[in-house]
């Protein structure tokens, strides 16, 4: 059989509307595929009002898609929840109880003809080991630059899925679905961004004017994930407006994780405390006490890097 390796990277850059279990915004998808060690294809595709879960399962449908001899195929993607449902029996579970309260049904019954229709030996594997590869790297661009572009067809509407595999005999109420999301960033809002060496390790977080690029704050850790950098990074800048009775409208990070951590007012990290790292666990405890004895209206948005290039904090290490 031959050797395949299908790389696929789901990227989504999100809306303010964070008002579910998935944010939802202009999404892409990118997909390399590499036979017996040699790049034989690699493509890509995008939707409005979608989700980075549902980018991620159709780059693999697409990607099987591809493979018409019986091979023995890895597939490699960052995205735990869906590696999980491919490789724990989560998807077999769910069609035997229907789908009930499932996310993603269309997608997941796709993708599954897909499975069961061929002899394939397939395997889903985490990318932590091979994201430094020239194949999943152009992955990841394929996948950001799409995300990235105007007039994507849409995807979900009023959090109600749509088939995205059904056939679309009507080009005129397909162009009337086409819309335009994150345009143009707003540039009365201040941008943070984390930097982190060996992740984890000696990290820096920092807060600019996203219109002057003016150093507003930073902070040296001794050892911290990206992650935590990005949540105490956003939480600081609250506070600091907060503190200063002044008006902060608009706060860009282009971490997903911390932005979900903030909304909820739990630092998530999978890190563990130790005595080289306690003065940041107090700085997280310190953040999360902040959230939950305050209120704020400034809204947290996801930096757009596909549209419109790096966050303007960005430290330039990447």
């Amino acid at each position: 059989m031959k050797d395949v390796k299908i790389f696929v990277y789901g990227s989504c850059h999100f809306s303010e509307r964070l008002d579910s279990d998935e944010a939802v915004g202009n999404g892409g998808y990118g997909v390399v595929i590499s036979v017996n060690g040699k790049r034989l294809e690699e493509f890509s595709g995008g939707f409005s009002n979608t989700t980075n879960a549902r980018m991620d399962i159709v780059g693999i449908t697409e990607g099987l898609k591809k493979i018409k001899e019986q091979s023995e195929i890895k597939v490699y993607l960052s995205n735990g929840y869906v590696i999980d449902t491919l490789t724990k029996g989560w998807l077999e579970k769910w069609k035997k109880d229907g789908f009930k309260k499932k996310k993603h049904v269309d997608l997941w019954i796709e993708l599954d003809k897909i499975l069961t229709s061929n002899s394939h030996s397939i395997s889903f594997l985490h990318s932590r080991d091979i994201k430094h590869s020239n194949d999943f790297q152009q992955a990841e661009t394929l996948g950001k630059t799409m995300s990235g572009k105007k007039n994507l067809p849409n995807d979900l509407k009023n959090n109600n899925e749509t088939d995205l595999f059904a056939v679309k005999t009507d080009n005129t109420t397909a162009n009337k679905e086409l819309e335009i999301v994150d345009d143009k960033p707003i540039l009365e809002s201040i941008c943070v961004d984390a930097s982190t060496i060996r992740n984890p390790g000696p990290t820096e977080y920092r807060g600019v004017d996203t219109k002057t690029k003016k150093l507003i704050f930073e902070l040296k850790l001794d050892e911290a994930t990206n992650n935590i950098g990005e949540f105490l990074a956003i939480v600081h800048a609250l506070a600091l407006y907060k503190k200063k009775q002044q008006e902060l409208k608009i706060i860009y990070s282009d971490s997903m994780n911390a932005i979900s951590w903030v909304k909820q007012k739990k630092c998530k990290t999978k890190y563990e405390k130790t005595d080289k790292n306690e003065k940041v666990f107090d700085l997280i405890t310190r953040a999360e006490t902040w959230l939950q004895n305050n209120n704020y209206n400034t809204k947290i948005l996801k930096w757009n890097t596909g549209a419109w290039g790096e966050i303007p904090a960005d430290y330039g290490r990447k």
